[in-house]
């Protein structure tokens, strides 16, 4: 995952957060992950596994999609 794209998908979590008034440790509880990894992750200090962003999207009601950014046709990431 690029840098571009991990705070991407970061920032797009973050807003889901605020958006249902969840708290960093309640996501990583309901997602079953490690919340200090959780933290790590959204304070870009580390990329999310495909199996946490699944499981992150499930816990915040949303598609894993809808948290990933869409990168332009020129961009081979």
């Amino acid at each position: 995952m690029t840098t571009e794209v991990r705070h991407l998908v970061a920032t797009a979590v973050i807003a889901e957060l605020g958006r249902r008034g969840i708290t960093v440790p309640s996501l990583a509880a309901r997602a079953g992950i490690d919340p200090e990894l959780l933290q790590m992750s959204l304070d870009c200090r580390r990329d999310l596994t495909v199996t946490e962003l699944a499981a992150v999207a499930h816990a915040l009601g949303v598609s894993p999609a809808s948290l990933v950014p869409a990168l332009p046709a020129d961009d081979p990431a």
